[in-house]
């Protein structure tokens, strides 16, 4: 992916995005463990915790978001 600048308000809505995706994530993760699929349920939090990486990275900078995406 190439280097974007991105305006605040395009952060902000990647960032409200991301954060979406990691609640679902979380959301799932939750009720897998309830039905006793603990190691389903570490990789559904280890991708809320990806996801929370982008919102963060969005909140701070278009070079910060950058450089989670291209990494």
């Amino acid at each position: 992916m190439a280097w974007s600048h991105y305006t605040k308000t395009k952060r902000a809505r990647i960032a409200a995005e991301y954060d979406r995706y990691a609640d679902e994530l979380l959301d799932e993760a939750k009720r897998l463990e309830g039905e006793g699929h603990e190691s389903t349920a570490a990789i559904h939090r280890r991708g809320a915790h990806a996801n929370r990486d982008v919102a963060d990275a969005a909140r701070e900078s278009s070079r910060r978001l950058n450089e989670v995406l291209n990494s």
